[in-house]
């Protein structure tokens, strides 16, 4: 309360009453409190436990020089290598400081209070507090019980009020995939007038673990959509924010951008990226290293006598016999960092980040002692 009054009238209630910001245990966070974060092992937001590529890194020191000038404000060079690669138009193609300024943004372009929003749940903790934020009228779907998104449920939760329906593929925290069918479907069935967001952050991985390509079915709707990308996971770049949304048609393109800033991604973010695109070895090299290393901690948590759920995504979910954050903080004492997951229904269920090998093997043992 701002000088003692019992309320702030100048902040909107549904923001005011919104979840507050979460303040995730990155590095930084951990070392402020006075952890010594060199002992920890990090496997809990997902990260790349592989470092960026050796040119996206020398792109950066190549152009430390330039950050007192400011950024594009259109990205054009990114711009190009996605263009030529999916088909779509430059004008249709938005940049971000990251995957979620364009899924926020993707929600304040089509809700005004009161009007519908479809989410499928448990879903990634951020949107929470987007859609709150919004005063939008939320449908939750909840996933199926083997993880896999509720396709029919998320049709049949779209009433006359929604304007947008959100489908998160591969899905965080569960880690499974729409598959072409269920793609088809949706994409057939989200009426003309609703706009239909694809958040596709595992988007890499998804592909590489033999999933479909969710922008070719995309392309045959006649109903607006947009799809999400980031650089944060398989390019392993989450310290630059950035990310990017290919559109439908250039008025939606246009309206996502003026929920946007002008200059929104960090010049050595856009020297970094353009680097990044281009060095598809180190891509594959990263995606072909997570299978093997996801696959490690998936059959590791089956020798606990757990029951993992499947996963394409550079992390594993499992329910444990305990409550979740009693589990991730008893890990973290023994300097092993893992999450739980976030939505109610599902308190005893943790999320492995893939690490290295022997990070790995050490979180297997450290989790074999908490359940001991």
């Amino acid at each position: 309360m701002a000088n003692g009054q019992e309320s702030a009238s100048y902040i909107r209630p549904a923001l005011h009453d919104a979840p507050k910001k979460v303040d995730p245990p990155t590095d930084g966070a951990l070392r402020h409190k006075g952890l010594d974060t060199s002992k920890i092992r990090s496997m809990g937001l997902n990260e790349s436990c592989f470092p960026p590529s050796p040119k996206v890194i020398q792109a950066m020191q190549d152009n430390l020089s330039s950050v007192n000038l400011y950024p594009d404000a259109q990205c054009p060079r990114l711009s190009d290598i996605i263009s030529a690669r999916t088909g779509i138009s430059q004008e249709c193609i938005v940049w971000g400081n990251g995957s979620e300024e364009l899924l926020k943004g993707a929600i304040d372009l089509s809700v005004s209070p009161g009007e519908g929003l479809v989410l499928p749940t448990p879903t990634f903790w951020g949107y929470k507090s987007l859609v709150a934020a919004f005063e939008a009228d939320v449908a939750e779907v909840e996933n199926l019980p083997d993880g896999h998104t509720d396709i029919d449920g998320i049709l049949s939760a779209i009433g006359n009020n929604t304007k947008i329906v959100f489908l998160i593929t591969p899905n965080n925290p569960t880690g499974r995939m729409v598959d072409q069918a269920g793609l088809e479907k949706i994409v057939a069935g989200v009426p003309d007038n609703v706009l239909l967001c694809v958040d596709e952050a595992y988007y890499d991985f998804g592909l590489h673990a033999g999933g479909p390509n969710v922008l070719d079915v995309l392309k045959t709707r006649k109903g607006p959509w947009l799809t999400v990308f980031t650089f944060s996971k398989a390019y392993a770049m989450a310290g630059m924010r950035i990310g990017y949304a290919l559109c439908s048609d250039g008025e939606l393109a246009q309206a996502l951008q003026k929920t946007t800033c002008v200059f929104n991604v960090p010049i050595l973010a856009q020297y970094a990226g353009e680097a990044a695109l281009n060095d598809v070895d180190y891509l594959n090299f990263i995606l072909e290293n997570t299978a093997t290393r996801r696959a490690q901690i998936f059959e590791g948590l089956k020798e606990l006598g757990l029951d993992p759920i499947p996963s394409v995504g550079n992390f594993v979910s499992c329910p444990v016999p305990i409550n979740g954050r009693d589990c991730m903080t008893a890990m973290l004492e023994k300097n092993v960092q893992i999450n739980a997951w976030a939505d109610a229904g599902y308190e005893n269920h943790i999320r492995i980040t893939v690490g290295t090998e022997e990070d790995n093997a050490a979180c297997l043992a450290a989790l074999k002692e908490v359940l001991a």
